[in-house]
């Protein structure tokens, strides 16, 4: 199976239970993408591949094994933070989502899954970012196709520890994206880490994006819901 093989290349080992789990994330994903549209690819090669792989793909920019607490913005369906935390159960992981629909699933998910230190949050990224039980707190936080980057950071760097690393799943053309970013980095406190390409047979190619933490993040950003979209830094 490719994921157990793809997994393999990038130093994760998927066993028997791994893959159970595996199985039944993808059945309540179909089951559930009848209802409220989860993800664009109900075939099931396809979702083992470019969802359920892509998503462990973090982990080449990112040390997952261990107890760090990770944060995943705007989970959606899941991805990236189920599989990593399928491969890695060690992690505490939140996944905020500010859809209803969305966080049933998540939780539903985590419930038959059996997926402890697992939270599911129904909320605003702009207002977790506020909050004293999320704000400073995390090692790491994940996101996958949700914003641009420069959106993207002001989401995640008020939520992470000093050093603390944000690790984005970003498509092939990037360049301008980056460029467009400096100055959020710089507002923020945040510096690019690491740029590390991958790609799927068949396709151009995608990218990690790692940024580390590097000051305190000015205490009024995150800005108020929509501003980071409607004006991004």
């Amino acid at each position: 199976m490719i994921l157990v093989t793809g997994a393999k290349e990038i130093g994760i080992k998927i066993g028997d239970s791994e893959l159970e789990k595996f199985k039944l994330y993808s059945q309540l994903i179909k089951e559930w993408n009848e209802k409220i549209n989860l993800v664009s690819c109900p075939d099931e090669g396809e979702l083992y591949r470019l969802h359920f792989l892509d998503s462990l793909m973090c982990s080449i920019g990112y040390d997952f094994q261990g107890n760090w607490r990770v944060i995943d913005l705007g989970s959606g369906a899941g991805f990236p933070a189920v599989p990593l935390k399928i491969c890695f159960p060690e992690l505490e992981v939140a996944m905020v989502d500010a859809r209803k629909k969305r966080t049933d699933f998540l939780q539903l998910v985590a419930n038959e899954l059996d997926l402890e230190k697992c939270a599911i949050i129904w909320d605003r990224l702009e207002n977790i970012g506020h909050k004293r039980e999320h704000r400073g707190l995390y090692d790491c936080a994940v996101a996958r196709a949700l914003a641009p980057f420069n959106v993207l950071l002001e989401y995640a760097l008020p939520l992470l520890k000093q050093e603390g690393k944000f690790v984005a799943l970003k498509g092939f053309s990037i360049e301008d994206e980056i460029r467009e970013a400096e100055n959020a980095l710089q507002i923020l406190g945040g510096r690019l880490d690491k740029v590390i390409p991958y790609s799927f047979p068949g396709e151009r190619g995608r990218h990690v994006l790692v940024v580390e933490k590097t000051a305190a993040t000015p205490e009024k950003y995150p800005r108020r819901a929509g501003i980071p979209k409607k004006k991004p830094l």
